[in-house]
């Protein structure tokens, strides 16, 4: 009786190792692979979208809409800022920065612009339209972000 409970015990070891093992040996499961995915890089008025900074730095955003006819009024941020439109045409008129910031631009939707920090600038919308825009902002923790003039500004 030993004897075959043994033997059964056995068979059953044997059989399973050897329905087992191909299947353990088999490669891992492939890793998935982008489907439907499409992607393309952030251009900006002046070429490819790239801002220096050497501090440590927050990102946080706001996503804007000015009606037809409307405007942020005149404001600067105190740190680096990113603009991507999402829909319409904005336009924007800053008073100064490096070449190719100051004066008025236009940048319709999937564009996209980079405002220096410190610069003064009013984004605006004389489309029929509302323009959409997606605005990223790189500061430090707790810093101000963004400066509205005054009346006598």
């Amino acid at each position: 009786m030993k004897r075959s409970v043994f033997a059964t015990v056995l068979a059953a070891g044997l059989a399973f190792i050897t329905l087992a093992m191909p299947a353990l040996a088999q490669a891992p499961a492939p890793v998935p692979q982008p489907k439907g995915v499409k992607s393309s890089n952030l251009i900006t008025s002046l070429g490819g979208f790239r801002e220096v900074v050497s501090i440590p730095v927050v990102l946080t955003g706001q996503t804007l809409e000015i009606e037809p006819g409307g405007q942020t009024g005149r404001q600067r941020h105190t740190v680096p800022t990113f603009v991507y439109v999402l829909e319409g045409t904005l336009v924007t008129n800053s008073e100064g920065g490096r070449v190719g910031v100051g004066g008025v631009q236009y940048h319709a939707a999937g564009q996209s612009y980079s405002d220096p920090a410190g610069v003064w600038h009013n984004h605006s919308n004389p489309g029929p339209t509302p323009v959409k825009y997606l605005l990223l902002f790189l500061s430090t923790p707790g810093g101000e972000i963004t400066q509205k003039a005054a009346a006598d500004d």
